[in-house]
Order: C-alpha cells, then sequence, then structure tokens
C-alpha cells in the first residue's frame, strides 16, 4: 500500500502541470490552489520524493509537460526559485531560532519544518548560482541545526529514504537532541 504521503506527492504533480504556466507569469511566489499550494520548490520535491519510491512513471506525462513548460520559461523559473529560496531560508532560519531552545518543540514540527531545506537543497541542486548566493545564511542555519540536534535515523518515509542520502540530505537524518536525550534515558 502507497504512504499517503506519496499519494499526495502524485496528486501535486498531476496539479502542478496544468497550472505551472500561470503560476510561473504571476507575482505568486506559492500560489493557493483548492487542494494544494503551488510552488517551484514544491514541485521539485514532490518529483524527488517520486523518483526516489521508483513512482514517476505513474505521472510521466504531466512531468514531461512540466518539463516543458520550465524549458520554455527558464527566466520566470529561475526568478521563482530564487524568490521561494529566500522565503523558504527566512522560514527555516525561524524556526531553527525558535526552536533550538524550546525542548518542548514536537518531533512533528521538525519533520514538517525541514521541508524547507530540503527544498533549498533541490533549488541548489539544480540552479548551483543560488549556493553561491545564499551559502552563508544557510551555512549559519545548519551550525545551529547540528548544535542543537544529534545524528538519527531517516525520518521521513522509507519507501523515500534511497533518494536522499545522508552525505547531502544530512539534516533528514537529525533529531533534537533534548529528544535523544529522552530516549537514553
Amino acid at each position: 500500500m502507497m504512504a499517503e504521503l506519496l499519494k499526495r506527492d502524485l496528486s501535486y504533480v498531476r496539479s502542478s502541470h496544468s497550472e505551472l504556466e500561470s503560476y510561473l507569469l504571476s507575482d505568486d511566489v506559492i500560489r493557493q490552489l483548492p487542494d494544494l499550494s503551488l510552488s517551484a520548490g514544491g514541485i521539485l520535491l514532490a518529483h524527488k520524493r517520486l523518483v526516489s519510491a521508483q513512482l514517476i512513471e505513474k505521472v510521466e506525462h504531466e512531468w514531461s509537460g512540466i518539463e516543458d513548460i520550465r524549458a520554455n520559461w527558464k527566466v520566470a523559473w529561475t526568478n521563482k526559485c530564487r524568490s521561494e529560496f529566500k522565503m523558504r531560508l527566512r522560514l527555516w532560519g525561524d524556526f531553527i531560532l525558535g526552536m533550538a531552545p524550546d525542548k518542548n518543540e514536537p518531533s512533528t514540527a521538525f519533520r514538517h519544518q525541514v521541508r524547507n531545506r530540503v527544498i533549498m537543497q533541490l533549488f541548489i541542486d539544480s540552479l548551483p548560482d543560488m549556493s553561491e548566493e545564499f551559502s552563508d545564511s544557510l551555512d549559519r542555519k545548519d551550525k545551529i541545526l547540528i548544535r542543537f540536534s544529534a545524528e538519527n535515523d531517516f525520518i521521513w518515509e522509507d519507501e523515500v529514504r534511497e533518494g536522499f542520502p545522508e552525505e547531502k540530505f544530512w539534516f533528514l537524518y537529525r533529531v533534537m537532541k533534548y529528544e535523544k536525550d529522552k530516549e537514553n534515558q
């Protein structure tokens, strides 16, 4: 049986295809649709998760269309990615700074918020010049995360683990230190 989040990823790619061009030509960083929040990062994340779970063939037609639109609107795509990276960097920073000293923050919040860090990594992988532009700020936030977290098993579903190797996506293999301390008591 397919995990619920993977079903959502399939739906996300299917819905994104028909909305992508109008989204790229809009001023929206994230476009609120009835069933989803459309963004460049959301598209990259859903695709990466589906490839990781070996489910991408289920949306092959839609993904091909997304690739065509991205190629036709390359500058608009890059601009969306840059705007979204800045937004996610700010959200991630706010979360990390607020979470670090708070020993009551549930792990579910980290598992949800780390999605921002994963999307930033996917942007860096697809648009390497973005790494240079934001590396200092991202490095500072990563150091805070390392300071307040401990190594752990992969925190997302096992079906996608292979596509998110620890060497690159190390933040998906962390847990807050206070949670690790509770486990060891």
